[in-house]
């Protein structure tokens, strides 16, 4: 009988403005919970959360309530009605900000609506929010059919916000005087929630795809009067920088990238909306200096945020790669891809198996054109570096004026002609992995000095710049002078020949290889006429002993060009020793010694496979070992090895 009568007194109350409103179904069926309730109609608001609590649930919602800011101060910079105001919640009704509100005196704030309380059936009763997530639908209601009497003076228009359907990610509610009410509101509502849900399922579809990346880290910015207000920023932006992600629901980008005067290039291209792709940049944040690959792009979803830009950071993975776009090198090559069963080679190979073991400098002597960049890159692919960067440099294509900045990099402004960014050197693209400096003899003295300083202290500074920069290179070196004659003739740094040359590797010429010349010659011949489209050409006996009598001064790439050259304009599938004189030239020719052995030149020798070419060696030799080994030029312990392999003892 008593609740009977507070229900008909409530209902007296909220009635006696003369309205003609009167509750539907839905309302009068939260009317009666909430008299249930025993709550004060009077008195009643709704909760308000302890700060501790109110900031995890705004970290919760972050991307709801920058999506949210987006949509709705466009649409309250828009209306003509200074009394319109946007209230967003959480779908458990808390009221995470009011939008429109001008000062303190605003007729909402009167009403004692406040941001972080939480709207509930249970503490206020009937209200718009606890009606529409009940129903999951759009709600509109005035001031009378609310329960509690703080809501009675506005009139209250509540639409969802849905990702997924039928689940209810939060709502809002266009509140505005009573005067005001007006049914089109309920379909602005409306538009506003679905327009916040395409913001959100947009953004949400973007932070799974740019985290299904372990190499990279995205960020997607908001740019809006000077702040740089982060969007989405993946786990792999922290772990890229080293630094630890901040406990912040509302982050800007200054918290995690020092802002000026220190990373000076990039706040330039971000504040000027520069598209980048890839570039090598240093960063200073709280973790120290880091160096990463940035691209940049901007974004235009909808007419509510046009000043979007999003940046892309890579990981070393990543940067390995881009070290052998950016030096036009990369370790191609293992010991599996050099050819030769010549014994001096097969022992320099194994070698240098071993010291790939090792991570110390090592030295590569040989002639021009003996594969000493093979052997490096073999040697880098069989390292415990093989999955960090392989960046060769050759020290002979520079001047000595550019030879330091293209080791070491610049700052912007070094010098003439430097570009307006700086650059990276090759010493920053290798760190962790291997540098090679090829034809190292022709390195300027000035610039030795310097190489050989960062070899013993690890750190060095751009050409132009202050800050020493740390890096862990692994040198292998390579030079096809005579490195101690040139120490004598004061062209060369002893301390840095003996720094350079822990480990030592001659490579030997083609010429001291014995039978090799032929094993190169069939891969050159099947690569050239497969690269060409040609038919199988094959060399005749008369080639062969020239090729076997031939000082080969260029070595393999002499080799390998003269085949080329002479397959390029031969349209018979025989290379005679005709063709070989008219392409070298009386001048190579008359270089050529008188009398020289000839090791293995039977043409029928030619196109062989190994056990073929051992059995057609014995019959030769009437089964005299030693003879058949120096026949194919091996030594007699190489030559059993591959008998006992081939099933012949």
């Amino acid at each position: 009988m008593q609740k009977q009568q507070n229900f008909e007194n409530w209902l007296g109350l909220h009635k006696g403005d003369g309205s003609s409103e009167f509750p539907n179904e839905s309302v009068m069926g939260s009317w009666k919970r909430s008299d249930s309730r025993n709550i004060d109609y009077e008195r009643a608001l709704p909760k308000e959360l302890v700060q501790s609590e109110l900031e995890r649930t705004k970290k919760s919602y972050k991307r709801l309530m920058i999506c949210s800011d987006w949509v709705i101060n466009h649409f309250i910079a828009n209306s003509i009605e200074d009394d319109f105001r946007v209230l967003l919640f959480s779908k458990d009704g808390v009221l995470l900000r009011i939008y429109g509100m001008p000062a303190e005196d605003d007729w909402l704030s009167k009403c004692g609506i406040k941001n972080g309380a939480k709207w509930s059936e249970e503490s206020i009763g009937t209200n718009p929010f606890s009606l529409g997530i009940l129903n999951k639908r759009a709600v509109e209601l005035p001031g009378c059919l609310n329960y509690s009497r703080f809501l009675i003076d506005g009139s209250y228009y509540f639409s969802p916000i849905c990702l997924i359907e039928n689940e209810i990610y939060g709502g809002i509610v266009l509140a505005v005087p009573q005067e005001k009410t007006d049914t089109y509101l309920l379909s602005l509502a409306i538009t506003l929630s679905r327009t916040i849900e395409l913001d959100v399922f947009f953004f949400q579809c973007i932070d799974m795809f740019t985290s299904s990346d372990e190499e990279s880290g995205s960020i997607f910015l908001r740019q809006n009067k000077e702040r740089n207000e982060v969007v989405i920023i993946n786990d792999q932006v922290f772990k890229i920088l080293g630094i630890k992600k901040p406990d912040s629901y509302h982050l800007t980008l200054e918290e995690i990238i020092l802002p000026l005067p220190d990373n000076r290039e990039f706040w330039n291209i971000l504040n000027a909306k520069k598209l980048v792709s890839d570039k090598v940049l240093p960063l200073s944040v709280s973790s120290g200096r880091v160096y990463v690959n940035m691209s940049t792009a901007t974004y235009k979803q909808n007419k509510f945020h046009p000043d979007g830009i999003t940046i892309s950071f890579s990981s070393s993975g990543r940067a390995n790669k881009l070290a052998s776009k950016f030096t036009d090198n990369n370790a191609r090559y293992t010991f599996g891809d050099i050819i030769g069963e010549n014994e001096l080679m097969l022992e320099t190979i194994k070698r240098s198996q071993i010291a790939a073991l090792s991570d110390s400098n090592i030295l590569i002597q040989g002639e021009s054109g003996v594969g000493k960049d093979v052997f490096a890159q073999a040697i880098h692919n069989s390292s415990k570096r093989s999955h960090k960067p392989f960046v060769a440099i050759n020290c002979a294509a520079f001047s000595k004026e550019l030879i330091a900045s293209e080791l070491f990099g610049y700052e912007s402004g070094a010098f003439t002609g430097a570009k307006r960014e700086g650059s990276i050197g090759k010493f920053e693209l290798a760190n962790h992995g291997t540098l090679f400096l090829d034809e190292i003899g022709d390195m300027p003295m000035e610039v030795q000095s310097v190489l050989l300083r960062v070899l013993e202290e690890k750190t060095f500074r751009k050409v132009g710049g202050n800050d020493l920069i740390e890096v862990d290179v692994r040198i292998i070196a390579a030079s096809n002078k005579n490195l101690k004659e040139l120490i004598e003739q004061k062209l060369f740094r002893e301390d840095l020949f003996y720094r350079l040359s822990i480990i030592r590797i001659n490579i030997p010429p083609l010429k001291n290889r014995g039978a090799d010349v032929y094993l190169f010659a069939e891969y050159f011949l099947k690569k050239l006429c497969a690269r060409m489209g040609k038919p199988d050409i094959r060399l005749s006996k008369n080639a062969l002993e020239f090729l076997g009598r031939y000082s080969w001064p260029g070595n393999l790439r002499e080799l390998q060009n003269l085949l080329e050259g002479i397959i390029s304009t031969h349209e018979e599938t025989l290379i005679t020793e005709k063709e070989i004189h008219n392409y070298l030239g009386d001048y190579f020719l008359e270089t050529l010694p008188e009398e020289k052995p000839v090791i293995a030149t039977t043409f029928d020798i030619y196109g062989l496979d190994e056990k073929e070419k051992f059995e057609m060696a014995l019959r030769k030799c009437r089964n005299n070992r030693t003879k058949a080994a120096d026949f194919l030029g091996l030594s007699r312990s190489t030559f059993y090895r591959r008998m006992q392999e081939f099933g012949m003892n």
